[in-house]
């Protein structure tokens, strides 16, 4: 990007959606939070502030929220944005036809109401003192009149939003999609007069990405964990730590990942330190619970060894004898999932060596692009584990420890695909009760430490295995531009981008 030529350009791999109504993983969530502003935002520091809304409030019980909008905020079409967008946004996102993945988002909303153009009242079927923070999500978009039903195609590929951009054409589906300013936002004008995203190939996109960022093609890159080292060192470095996790996914339901035990050997014998120094270069933070130290109070501390806790070190005698107790000796075939194309090939093969030099079990890798990793783990056929990385929608715990492990988020249908993210099938009353506290509370110390107690409870259970940490990487052109922050979903801040300017 040049001053005499305000075009930012980027490599991503092809979204699922970018669509607010099943907009999901951190490329779809990069486009559709370009084209969409929601009711709140969140500030440099991670803090709600208001965006369409310009103040909400919530009754004592918390279960009535009400959210006073801005006058005068419009689409890109023209068409004023009023509380019945929201209405027509949310109702069609909960369209049975849709069964989209990200419904979960509205799970305890039993109905939203426009009193008025200005005026969104929701009612909830249980106290949440943090549902503000859960509009953060693309679900809960407005939507012009013209989106129709959420299956709508001409909609789904060239949508009509309310935020800082706007589609430049419809969606080139595995080519690129193209944005450009929407004159007619009524925040800060972005600097940046066109967003040029190119869709890579699922398998060396990551790699990819980063050569042309290096060649000078792209303003912005991921990279690839190898490359870590060489990219510390370049000028437009930038790190964070993000309220996220990579882990993998035991398939609860199912043998060999039903028992228990079979859980604490796999934890036990993978050497996440080892893993993290050789293909991170370091830099990550070995994870040893699944709310990572930037929730604060709610974080858990690494815990001592004992019969029900301590099963995230490395300890692999202590994994031998409880693989012989699940009764997975040496020989045992235990699958072992993951997606290319990210970065994951050399430490996913590394831990499969680790697993099988520790407790002689015969991992069988099933390498898959990224949506066929989905269909695997959502199918009921899925044995074993799964590789998966979780990056927080809004700030709260809710968002790590509910749609990851509520007995409610499996949702399974007919034919036992599971269409909620507790892919892995875990379920216990002890857990959701302590959900149910923490979303009631209104004291932030009762409620971090109800939070704590749902992350020690999957814990003991090893619902998820946690490995490492979320740490967002990446490098930006900063010969060229300047302003360019990571954002809480681990994407570029494109309303923030500016050209560098050049003295003679």
């Amino acid at each position: 990007m040049h001053a005499n030529d305000p075009v930012f350009r980027m490599g991503i791999t092809e979204p699922t959606a970018i669509d607010p109504y099943k907009a999901q993983e951190g490329e779809g969530i990069l486009v559709c939070k370009a084209l969409f502003t929601g009711l709140l935002a969140l500030d440099e520091d991670g803090a709600p502030i208001p965006a369409t809304a310009r103040s909400w409030e919530s009754d004592p019980t918390a279960t009535t929220w009400t959210f006073t909008l801005r006058a005068g905020t419009v689409f890109s079409n023209g068409e004023p944005v009023t509380a019945h967008s929201f209405v027509r946004g949310w109702t069609r996102a909960l369209d049975p036809e849709a069964n989209t993945e990200t419904a979960y988002h509205l799970a305890g909303v039993r109905s939203f109401t426009a009193v008025d153009d200005t005026t969104l009242v929701v009612e909830l079927s249980e106290p949440d003192v943090q549902f503000d923070l859960k509009t953060l999500q693309p679900i809960f978009s407005p939507v012009p009149e013209c989106a129709g039903p959420a299956l709508n195609p001409r909609y789904n590929d060239l949508p009509i939003g309310n935020g800082p951009f706007k589609m430049a054409g419809p969606w080139e589906h595995g080519t690129a999609i193209r944005l450009e300013r929407n004159d007619l936002w009524t925040g800060p004008a972005p600097e940046v007069r066109e967003v040029h995203i190119d869709i890579l190939d699922a398998v060396t996109g990551l790699d990819d990405e980063y050569e042309r960022f290096l060649a000078g093609d792209y303003d912005y890159a991921r990279i690839p964990p190898a490359r870590t080292a060489e990219a510390a060192a370049h000028g437009g470095f930038l790190e964070q730590e993000g309220a996220g996790l990579f882990y993998l996914i035991p398939f609860c339901h199912r043998a060999p990942m039903d028992s228990l035990d079979a859980r604490r050997a796999l934890s036990a014998a993978i050497d996440r330190q080892g893993l993290i120094d050789t293909y991170f270069q370091g830099r990550r933070s070995a994870a040893h619970s699944l709310l990572s130290p930037w929730f604060g109070k709610a974080h858990t501390p690494r815990a001592e060894p004992g019969p029900d806790s301590g099963w995230s070190a490395y300890d692999p005698e202590r994994a031998r004898a409880a693989a012989l107790r699940a009764g997975l000796g040496p020989g045992s075939r235990v699958e072992f999932a993951y997606n290319t194309g990210a970065g994951h090939d050399d430490w996913v093969r590394a831990l499969a060596r680790g697993l099988e030099e520790v407790l002689g079990w015969r991992i069988v890798l099933l390498r898959t692009d990224a949506r066929g990793l989905v269909d695997h783990r959502t199918s009921v056929a899925a044995a074993g584990f799964c590789r998966a990385g979780w990056a927080c929608d809004y700030p709260t715990p809710d968002n790590m420890l509910f749609p990851l492990l509520h007995s409610s988020c499996t949702a399974p249908d007919a034919e036992g695909t599971a269409h909620g993210d507790n892919e892995g099938r875990y379920v216990n009353p002890e857990f959701d009760a302590l959900v149910a506290r923490a979303r009631a509370s209104t004291d932030p110390a009762e409620r971090a430490d109800a939070w704590r107690r749902a992350d020690r409870t999957a814990m003991a259970d090893l619902a998820l295995i946690p490995l490492w940490y979320r740490t967002d990487q990446r490098v930006h052109a900063a010969d060229r531009i300047t302003g360019l922050r990571i954002d809480f979903d681990g994407n570029p801040t494109l309303t923030t981008v500016k050209a560098r300017k050049t003295t003679r």
